[in-house]
């Protein structure tokens, strides 16, 4: 399944009749569904980017919010489109840098992609391990083994059952987040009135962390990164399409429903800021104090998270080296998931991820630029 990614750049999306007008409300559902799982990553689910990239900022947090759901809009709804172009899989799935950047400087937006989406794979699936070591008392190498296993299993059943498995877990962990949040500001809202000076003082003394000293840059950073980590996967989703409806549609949901989920977790720690500030974990102690039982379940959307977003990292890697559904391609999957796997447990990549993660942001907005450049162009050609 070959792409020639020059092709894009000579369609008429409205002059292509090889898709059809129906559309198909079920499908849009599952690939929105999908892509919400994939932006939902143990990050969003823990509440530490929530903290770092919108809650450190204070009340400008807001329009970081409203920058993300645009910004995330926009490029997802680009990225489906070019998937919905081709009706074909990419021969490799970073190779949609190429479309937007050209082969030079999209070639290497494909590598910066590449080695972020391994080295993340690797810390989060260690990350499942420490979490389940911490929450049961077992040795993290089980809970990382497990989700090495299951996330390796997903991605060699192939594209279709990953879009169809992803779009059921993306929806649940969403609604539970939200839920949990709506919870909290009904129980855990005094802290909303004096917020602003409560955030200021944690962040001058460093009891939570900051991105980036601008709200519009830290929102922009954030972006960034879910573009670099998702690209391949989202416009992998796009190819399922039928038109052009769908792919607005499913931009549109998915961008919403993760930006609802960031809103109401983000006044759930404004109200609630005494509780969680400097928390590893602030939904899981928001949570325990509403009930202990829900911070066990809470346990289980962490760990859903995790696994929903190294499916897509680990497939993307897997279909960058071979052609998705091969024996080749399952090969590639746990032999490149099990070296990821050793190296999260046995290397200390946290800090290293940390500075991956703020510089193919800072790439990312580069990036970005050029997407809404190259909109515009054609708007105006129009």
């Amino acid at each position: 399944m070959q792409l020639h990614l020059n092709r894009f750049e000579r369609i008429d999306y409205k002059d292509n009749k090889k898709h059809t007008s129906t559309t198909n409300w079920g499908l849009v559902f599952v690939m929105a569904g999908a892509m919400t799982a994939t932006l939902i990553g143990s990050g969003f689910a823990t509440g530490q980017e929530i903290m770092q990239y919108f809650v450190a900022h204070e009340w400008t947090g807001i329009l970081g919010v409203i920058v993300t759901f645009l910004t995330v809009g926009f490029s997802s709804d680009a990225f489906f489109k070019e998937g919905l172009a081709s009706k074909q899989n990419l021969d490799s799935p970073n190779g949609i840098f190429k479309v937007f950047a050209g082969d030079k400087i999209g070639g290497l937006y494909k590598y910066i992609a590449l080695i972020t989406l391994f080295l993340t794979y690797a810390v989060m699936v260690a990350g499942a391990g420490a979490t389940i070591q911490q929450q049961f008392g077992l040795p993290v190498y089980i809970g990382s083994g497990f989700m090495y296993m299951a996330s390796a299993l997903t991605v060699m059943l192939g594209m279709d059952k990953i879009t169809s498995i992803l779009g059921n877990i993306g929806p649940t962990i969403a609604g539970f987040a939200i839920v949990l949040g709506l919870l909290s500001l009904f129980t855990n809202n005094g802290d909303l009135d004096q917020a602003s000076v409560m955030v200021q003082n944690a962040v001058a003394s460093g009891t939570i962390q900051v991105t980036s000293g601008n709200w519009l840059v830290s929102a922009l950073n954030y972006v960034g990164l879910i573009i670099m980590l998702n690209a391949g996967f989202i416009a992998q989703i796009g190819v399922q399409a039928n038109n052009q409806t769908e792919t607005k549609a499913v931009a549109l949901f998915s961008s919403g429903i993760y930006a609802l989920g960031i809103f109401i977790l983000y006044m759930a720690f404004m109200g609630a800021f005494s509780l969680i500030a400097g928390a590893q974990v602030p939904t899981l102690t928001i949570a325990n104090q509403l009930h202990p039982w829900l911070g066990y379940a809470f346990i289980m959307i962490i760990l859903s998270a995790i696994y929903s977003t190294v499916v897509s990292m680990l497939w993307n890697v897997a279909a960058s080296v071979t052609t998705d559904g091969t024996t080749c391609n399952k090969v590639a999957t746990a032999v490149l998931g099990f070296i990821a796997t050793a190296i999260g447990l046995f290397l200390p990549f946290d800090q290293l991820v940390n500075i991956v993660y703020v510089v193919a942001g800072y790439f990312e907005i580069i990036f970005l630029l050029m997407m809404i450049w190259r909109a515009l162009t054609r708007l105006l050609a129009k």
